[in-house]
């Protein structure tokens, strides 16, 4: 038959497309996952020396830039500039200052949260990513306790 082995090939070029895409997506959604459980870690052990929630906050963000989507300010940036902006946002004493340094799209419609309860500190996160969003949590020992009279807060 004329055309057989093109219909079988392009059938299999297309099965075995379908295929690799799917697993690359699969593997970006797990690298994803494993930058906001980091993220989440980072904050956890910010909170856990005592670090306020801005402190924290800023903590699980700067972790978060490789899926943190689109550069907002400042509009063009080098790799250079931004590992010293990252420094700079981590010093930053409020939401104003740090947004002036460095600031990322996915950012603004991140969810974080942390409770202490006992001697653990538990953090949540969330931020979007593709057509949904992506959560982190991680949960560390607290040590602030030992050697802080209010508590950190």
């Amino acid at each position: 038959m004329k055309g057989q082995a093109l219909l079988e090939t392009v059938l299999a070029v297309v099965v075995l497309a379908a295929i690799f895409f799917g697993l690359f997506s699969l593997s970006r959604r797990l690298t994803a996952q494993t930058l906001m459980d980091h993220a989440a870690a980072r904050a956890a052990r910010a909170r856990s020396v005592g670090l306020n929630k801005f402190m924290c906050r800023k903590a699980a963000r700067i972790a978060t830039i490789p899926i943190a989507g689109r550069i907002i300010w400042p509009e063009e940036l080098g790799d250079a500039d931004e590992v010293a902006r990252a420094a700079i946002y981590m010093v930053a004493r409020d939401e104003g200052v740090a947004a002036g340094v460095l600031d990322y799209e996915n950012w603004h419609g991140m969810e974080f949260d942390y409770g202490d309860s006992g001697d653990e500190t538990i953090t949540k996160i969330s931020i979007p990513y593709g057509n949904g969003e992506i959560t982190g949590e991680a949960r560390i020992e607290s040590h602030w306790p030992f050697w802080m009279e209010d508590g950190g807060r």
